[in-house]
């Protein structure tokens, strides 16, 4: 990946899901989701896989769970919310929500909840790639993040940040072509949530970007690892995580880091993707 994982052309914006070969055995399926985008089933996953890790913490779940019971009690309220916060994430609501042929502006995020709850069903191993807050080094790293975006220059930026999160649109706009057989509305979403993820980005220095995919990616293999302690091949790993993210994690897992192996709260247990 020559231009690297910050780079727009790195970003690897195909629908179908990236498959990486692990040197000491197995399958981690990138599988890229688009936030609060309902995917229709020509989008799922199709392939058969054994466990499924979401680039979350655990602490994340109960954050699914509450925003479930406000859905419940008034529809709505979630996506409401996040437009009127502003910021580029409000920009991604408005304009994913905004375009017709697809279900978004979903809360909690549908596909990952989805996929939990299928490895819940089925008992496959389901493993958390991001630290929990109560982990030291993770924490540690939130804290130098939050010092870069609070740095003076960071702050007045942030008064430029919709024209950049237009500039970012305008450069991916044509690197993504709409799945088949699908609406064609998926194209300028998957734009809009790259330009998203682009600038979001932005606030992190490389060394800071490269420290976090690095373990993340550790923990993918660590999650595959376990998976080949507890079972016998094959051993596919499905691998949940915004389109936009699996350049940086592909060029990470590509540097074969060493494996660390994230929590997992389910046994294993064989299974299949639903049928179509």
């Amino acid at each position: 990946m020559a231009d690297g994982p910050r780079s727009a052309s790195a970003l690897r914006l195909e629908w179908q899901d990236i498959v990486w070969e692990d040197p000491d055995g197995g399958e981690v399926h990138l599988h890229g989701v688009l936030p609060t985008v309902t995917y229709p089933d020509r989008l799922r996953p199709r392939r058969n896989w054994h466990g499924l890790a979401l680039m979350v913490s655990e602490d994340e779940i109960g954050l699914w769970e509450h925003e479930e019971q406000l859905e419940r009690e008034s529809p709505g309220i979630n996506r409401d919310e996040a437009l009127i916060q502003g910021g580029d994430f409000s920009r991604l609501i408005q304009g994913i929500s905004s375009l017709e042929g697809i279900s978004a502006g979903r809360f909690p995020d549908p596909e990952p909840r989805r996929l939990q709850r299928m490895a819940e069903r089925r008992g496959s191993p389901l493993y958390f790639a991001e630290p929990s807050l109560l982990d030291e080094d993770w924490t540690e790293w939130h804290e130098r993040r939050a010092v870069e975006i609070t740095r003076p220059f960071a702050l007045l930026s942030r008064l430029w940040s919709g024209r950049r999160f237009q500039t970012k649109l305008r450069t991916v706009i044509g690197l993504v072509e709409p799945p088949e057989h699908c609406a064609q509305e998926f194209a300028p979403a998957a734009a809009v949530a790259a330009a998203w993820w682009l600038a979001e980005e932005h606030s992190l220095s490389p060394e800071l970007m490269q420290e976090r995919d690095t373990r993340l990616a550790g923990r993918l293999r660590g999650a595959l690892a376990d998976l080949r302690r507890r079972q016998g091949a094959p051993w596919v790993l499905l691998a949940v995580c915004h389109q936009a993210q699996r350049g940086s994690l592909l060029y990470a897992l590509e540097a074969i880091p060493d494996a660390e192996v994230p929590l997992c709260t389910q046994d294993a247990s064989e299974g299949s993707e639903e049928s179509e």
